[in-house]
């Protein structure tokens, strides 16, 4: 099998630019297919194609995909043959692209994560309300919020959301956020964000390199395991101890790298391509565990027939 990937994004950014650069470095060829551009036919069988290439033929697939785009990245990843590589599941971005059922199932997967509560009415906000201040409301559908500092403020803004018919969003105020970037089971760069915003999650900042305990390497690790992605960035909140605030699927590479002094892109892609080669061995793997499996449940058999 040739050592092929392919990258699916939305445009061609300078992250993904230099991600092909080193991937051309690596892989024996390299195809980069714009979201937009892809067709998905289900007629007698399933074919995804760019132009009048054959999507599915790739052995690996690397997906860019923004989080407005992620139920249609889970749509169309889902396509794909079993046997495809790919370092970021369709799950993943299903996962991914809603905050509050994200930090949900990091939960119950045993990560740590902020304090978070969704409303749905005026009524159930008002409720959510007595809780200590300050904290963040925000809508589900839009990234900036609005950081309350006590119960007057908070009523105001949760009866304009309600009066619009949106989904509220409630949440501890991040503190001390750092990012960590994941590629496969190590952190190979983290950075502190500073910011002119007091709601520093979504905001624009200025990234500044920082050295992680173990205690948050591991819990970034983890987190981006429990969506079943091997490359991501995860967003924590560093109060007291470390708690997962969001993770991005398709984050910008270029900056960190430059504040890091860490070619990102070149560690994103060496990863991509180990795991990409461990997955070819993996079939003669699981055939011998099989195998073995088989043996020990015969020579059980035998054992309880003596």
């Amino acid at each position: 099998m040739e050592k092929e990937l392919c990258i699916i994004s939305q445009e061609k950014s300078e992250s993904n630019i230099k991600l092909l650069e080193e991937a051309k470095k690596q892989f024996e060829s390299v195809f980069f297919v714009p979201l937009e551009g892809i067709g998905i036919g289900l007629t007698d069988k399933f074919s995804i194609a760019y132009r009048t290439t054959d999507i599915l033929k790739f052995p690996a697939i690397m997906a860019r995909i923004p989080q407005t785009s992620c139920s249609y990245a889970y749509q169309l990843l889902s396509l794909f043959p079993q046997e495809t590589f790919m370092p970021i599941k369709p799950i993943s971005f299903l996962l991914a692209g809603e905050r509050f059922f994200l930090l949900t199932v990091l939960r119950k997967r045993g990560v740590e994560t902020i304090n978070m509560r969704l409303a749905k009415s005026k009524r159930a906000a008002d409720r959510i309300l007595e809780m200590d201040f300050p904290f963040i409301i925000r809508t589900t559908e839009k990234k900036s919020g609005v950081i309350v500092e006590n119960k007057t403020e908070a009523k105001s803004i949760v009866d304009t959301l309600a009066s619009l018919h949106k989904l509220i969003l409630i949440e501890d105020v991040a503190k001390d956020m750092v990012s960590a970037y994941v590629a496969g089971s190590e952190v190979i760069a983290s950075v502190k964000k500073k910011s002119k915003e007091k709601d520093i999650v979504f905001a624009p900042g200025e990234l500044k390199e920082t050295k992680l305990g173990i205690d948050a390497e591991h819990l970034a690790v983890e987190a981006a395991s429990a969506v079943e992605a091997q490359i991501a960035r995860v967003d924590m909140s560093m109060n007291k101890t470390p708690r997962v605030v969001n993770i991005e699927l398709n984050p910008d590479l270029i900056t960190p790298s430059k504040a890091t002094g860490v070619n990102i892109p070149e560690k994103v892609i060496q990863s991509v391509y180990e795991n990409f080669e461990a997955h070819l061995k993996k079939p003669l793997l699981v055939k011998f565990f099989e195998d073995a499996s088989s043996v020990m449940k015969d020579v059980l058999k035998t054992k309880q027939l003596l």
